[in-house]
């Protein structure tokens, strides 16, 4: 999953966007329900819940910015653009739905309204990020940043918000390269942390999706013991999707840890296997069992591998063979061997 580890963070942080003095108690259960949906990837489910929240509440912008979380969350599993005019569509209607209740709202929901709003600009900076421009992506993500600090500034105490803040500070340092070399952006690094920590820890409920982030930064910081611990006891209670099996595979194998990246690897591709899409998916997970195998010295296990990717060649699509050239070059040579 290319890219997986800056957008999974932001992409799960909007899925827990809306409870606490500014929904009642059913809504928030409702949100509740369309989390753990996408955790499960049954987006078809989720959308339908979403349905239901807009029908009830048609002004509430939480319904319409759920359901493109849900949209996002399909097209980054099947790393395809299957719904972008739909997507947005809706982002737009969250925005001015949002910045209407900011005319009247009390500082607790103007709080919220800035939430909402800094969730559309991550959304939108993910779909440049995978779909559109790098220079689009990262404004979207700036501007993010300033709709969560005035969301602080009308509420301190709504720890969904660090939540936001502390997924930007951490992957911006990350992943920023030059331009932080070149003093555009600062190290937050550690900020980013005590943010992310303090939502998981006091936040109303985005504490299963800061854990969720973490997971990705344990990675990021080769901290590989934390990133298996934490997608393990997660995927308990999440068992029907992909979104924690990839990280706890890459965790297991960066930690040498062959064995348990391989079984960890062939139950993501039995998942992958019933809903191909355009194969970029299948490819990456397929290259990676191929190097499992290779690691532990299994020979005939990594050709035959090799060759089922051999196998599907001529069905994937044009656009996904240019993408994922390399590893489909190195998959071919492995099958001919």
């Amino acid at each position: 999953m290319t890219g997986t580890t800056i957008a999974l963070p932001f992409l799960i942080l909007a899925l827990n966007a809306a409870a606490g003095g500014y929904v009642e108690p059913r809504q928030a259960t409702t949100l509740v329900e369309i989390q753990e949906l996408l955790f499960n990837e049954r987006f078809g489910q989720a959308d339908s819940v979403c349905a239901v929240l807009i029908a009830r509440q048609p002004d509430n912008p939480a319904g319409y910015l759920f359901r493109a979380a849900t949209l996002l969350a399909e097209m980054v599993r099947h790393e395809e653009n299957l719904f972008p005019v739909r997507f947005h569509r809706l982002l737009d209607t969250t925005e001015c739905l949002a910045n209407a209740a900011l005319d009247t709202a009390s500082t607790r929901t103007a709080a919220w309204m800035h939430l909402f709003l800094g969730h559309t600009r991550v959304y939108r900076s993910l779909w440049e990020a995978r779909f559109g421009a790098f220079t689009t992506s990262l404004r979207q993500g700036m501007a993010a940043r300033e709709e969560y600090q005035k969301g602080l500034k009308y509420d301190s105490s709504l720890y969904d918000l660090y939540f936001g803040l502390g997924s930007y500070h951490y992957w911006k340092s990350a992943k920023a390269g030059i331009l932080r070399w070149l003093g555009f952006f600062k190290n937050e690094k550690d900020k980013g942390l005590a943010e992310l920590y303090r939502a998981a820890d006091s936040s109303i409920i985005s504490r299963e999706a800061a854990r969720n982030s973490l997971i990705w930064i344990w990675l990021d910081l080769e901290q590989f013991d934390s990133a298996v611990a934490i997608s393990r006891e997660m995927f308990t209670r999440y068992p029907e999707g992909t979104v924690l099996l990839w990280p706890m595979a890459q965790a297991y194998f960066e930690n040498h840890n062959y064995r348990d990246a391989l079984r960890t690897f062939l139950a993501l591709r039995e998942r992958l296997e019933s809903q191909p899409g355009n194969y970029f998916n299948l490819i990456d997970c397929d290259y990676r069992l191929h190097r499992c195998y290779e690691r532990l010295d299994m020979k005939d296990p990594a050709r035959r591998v090799a060759r089922e990717v051999a196998a599907y060649y001529s069905e994937i699509p044009s656009k996904t063979r240019q993408k994922q050239r390399t590893k489909l070059a190195y998959l071919r040579r492995a099958a001919r061997r």
